[in-house]
């Protein structure tokens, strides 16, 4: 399974694996849980991106440690860029963690981002962690940076076959780093949850070691149901739109639509909520990420399901979509 891991991303990022090692996990959400423990202590701040994905602030939390959030521009889909995460670093940071491609936004950091990200860590002597659960997602081709070709000592990768491989109820994730860092995870986890369980393993081996990747038929099919989506929400007076690089869900701004509907930003859970109830709609409110006035909504079914949850939910809030009169 280790070599396994390390194969996959010298085969599709060109990583050398020379000095690294590689760890499975139950899940990547219990190999970031690992990471809080073994590296933060009271006291510490770890800078994290807001949206963030809702595990993030609690472990944390839960290693003693202070979350301390840094959100990027709408146009980036919330990214901050190195600048922005640069004015938040204080004597108290610790580490610094970044989710590319992004859970709930789809970002996804180029390149030149990611470098500077490195060398401002390198230059601050802080850790890096990137969760990059949805890299099998990035729809421009060799778009996506990985954290895993810089060499940086204190950079521990985290990934998960949950989206890549179809595999959420496999519960398998994994670390690559250094192996000053990752060999004290592997016994750490030895004391939580021993180790994934083996059939998991046998099966996360032979989808890592497989060609199951997007390839560009399907690819092109889910950007067609990205384009079609986005494109037909940011019609929706009061609702902005845009299409992310990455993942499979998109992120519209729905504030305007809350001010329609005599709302503020903090009711989007009233609104999904609504949606669930009455247009049978599944939507997750921007609040439970930490950015209200947002929802985050999945592409994963076929165009003309995504079409009919849109008139679904233009028929629901129908009212308050009318143009005021002048």
């Amino acid at each position: 399974m280790r070599y396994a891991i390390l194969q996959r991303y010298e085969r599709l990022y060109g990583v050398d694996p020379t000095g690294l090692s590689a760890i499975a996990t139950t899940g990547a959400k219990a190999g970031l849980y690992g990471i809080s423990q073994l590296l933060f202590e009271p006291g510490d701040e770890v800078i994290l991106p807001r949206p963030y994905w809702v595990s993030y602030p609690t472990q944390v939390k839960l290693a003693g440690a202070e979350p301390v959030f840094v959100s990027g521009q709408a146009e980036n889909h919330y990214l901050p860029e190195p600048e922005d995460i640069e004015r938040t670093i204080t004597d108290q940071t610790r580490g610094i963690l970044i989710n590319s491609p992004s859970n709930p936004t789809g970002g996804v950091y180029d390149r030149d981002q990611g470098e500077k990200l490195v060398d401002l860590a390198r230059s601050e002597d802080l850790f890096l962690i990137s969760d990059e659960c949805y890299d099998g997602f990035v729809y421009q081709k060799d778009s996506f940076w990985t954290l895993a070709t810089s060499g940086y000592e204190k950079g521990l990768v985290v990934g998960s076959a949950s989206k890549n491989f179809a595999m959420t109820g496999w519960r398998l994730g994994y670390i690559i780093g250094s192996p000053e860092y990752v060999d004290p995870l592997e016994n750490l986890q030895s004391h939580l949850t021993s180790s994934p369980p083996a059939i998991s393993q046998k099966a996360g081996e032979a989808a890592l070691r497989s060609d199951l990747t997007l390839d560009e038929s399907t690819r092109h099919r889910y950007r067609k149901r990205r384009n079609g989506l986005a494109d037909r929400l940011d019609q929706l007076p009061g609702v902005d739109c845009t299409r992310p690089p990455g993942s499979f869900y998109v992120y519209p701004d729905v504030k305007g639509l809350l001010t329609r509907m005599d709302k503020g930003q903090e009711d989007d859970e009233e609104l999904a909520r609504l949606l669930l109830e009455e247009a049978g709609v599944v939507t997750v409110p921007g609040s439970a990420f930490g950015k209200p006035g947002h929802l985050r909504m999945a592409y994963l079914p076929e165009i003309d399901r995504l079409e009919e949850a849109v008139e679904r939910i233009e028929e629901t809030v129908g009212s308050t979509l009318e143009e005021p009169d002048c």
